[in-house]
């Protein structure tokens, strides 16, 4: 990769994306076109407003690139494409920056990730990442995405943009995914024996207090679902109890193959917003719930990747200590309850009753010793 264009991004057509009941908004729009771009109109983000305006943008920009690119950077032109906005939560937006390094020297591209919050919890994803980033995540293959800055004011967390696919996208297009899937396993062992202790302790006890309130959600959307929901919550928790508990590290707590880019032997973890210290075991079944809800979504059954999940929770055993048969399958049926919960009541079962019914029986089945 050359070193004039260290973000360029090998883009792929990607399905538009729903998320949290809303469509994902996504156009390729120029900033530097003036007041008639369409930026989507969020007072919970005050940061997209800049968007509007390309030179003020690019005064606040500029101080904020010093760090990575040299105390003379100079913007001089930006553009930017909407990837997905949750109104109200967040927005991803991809960055073209033209910029020179100094007066007078030549105009290089740069390609940059602005993800905009409805509050100041991108100041923390912020430093959790500097924190990886210091511990062994900026060098070899497994690594994050660089933090690049955050910006209190406008609530927005500015990152490098990787190149590469997503091993989602590798999956949907059907094609050998044995060494990413290795790979994502190694990925997920150097995360959790980082021993970065920062981030938000998570627990057992929290998580069930959550899925309580999805129950309560769930049975006043559709009172079936909502007591089938319920009556596996209150097994798992039983088995639970009985089992060793895992230890407290580094966890994702939100890993799937959405959130890995692979290019050849490189491996990028992406998006830290959930990132705590809990079970790493839920990484584990969390990832392998994923491939599962992807395999049904697109190809009409759960076991579709059964080989790939195997192989996965195959070599992360293979290096972890800590690794427990029972407890990840026990996590692996509570995160097919979040992924039955989204279906149900985010996405408003887009996809039809039957997914919710066979994420709720992957549960249950799961859930039973």
């Amino acid at each position: 990769m050359e070193s004039s264009e260290p973000f360029m991004s090998t883009e792929r057509t990607r399905h538009a994306v729903l998320e949290e009941g809303k469509w994902a908004f996504r156009s390729k729009l120029s900033a530097q076109a003036g007041a008639r771009v369409s930026v989507p109109e969020d007072p919970a983000m005050p940061g997209l407003s800049l968007l509007r305006h390309p030179q003020k943008f690019s005064d606040v920009l500029t101080p904020l690139l010093k760090g990575r690119f040299g105390r003379d950077v100079c913007v001089e032109q930006t553009h930017h494409s909407v990837r997905r906005h949750v109104p109200g939560k967040r927005c991803i937006v991809k960055l073209e920056v033209l910029m020179r390094s100094a007066p007078g020297a030549p105009v290089e591209q740069h390609r940059i990730l602005a993800k905009y919050y409805s509050g100041n919890h991108g100041a923390t994803v912020f430093e959790n990442c500097q924190e990886l980033w210091r511990r062994g995540f900026s060098t070899g293959d497994f690594r994050i995405a660089e933090p690049i800055a955050y910006h209190p004011q406008w609530q927005t967390l500015f990152l490098s943009w990787e190149s590469g696919r997503t091993l989602r996208d590798f999956l949907i297009a059907g094609e050998d995914t044995g060494r990413a899937i290795e790979g994502a396993a190694k990925w997920l062992l150097k995360l959790h024996a980082c021993r970065f202790r920062g981030g938000r302790l998570y627990g057992y006890q929290r998580h069930f207090h959550t899925l309580g309130v999805w129950e309560r959600n769930l049975v006043s959307a559709h009172r079936e679902m909502g007591d089938e929901f319920g009556s596996i919550r209150k097994l798992i928790k039983k088995e639970l109890a009985q089992c060793r508990k895992g230890p407290r590290v580094p966890t994702h707590r939100d890993f799937s193959p959405e959130h890995l880019v692979v290019e050849e032997d490189r491996f990028v973890g992406l998006d830290f917003d959930e990132f705590c210290q809990y079970d790493p075991l839920f990484d584990v079944a969390h990832f392998i719930a994923h491939l599962r809800f992807l395999a049904l979504t697109s190809f009409g059954a759960l076991d579709y990747f059964d080989s790939q999940a195997a192989r996965f929770e195959e070599v992360y055993a293979s290096g972890s200590a800590v690794f427990s048969k029972p407890r990840m399958q026990l996590l692996l049926a509570i995160a097919f309850l979040k992924l039955a919960y989204l279906e149900a009541v985010v996405h408003r079962m887009k996809d039809g009753k039957k997914i919710v019914f066979k994420l709720l029986q992957a549960a249950s089945q799961f859930a039973r010793p």
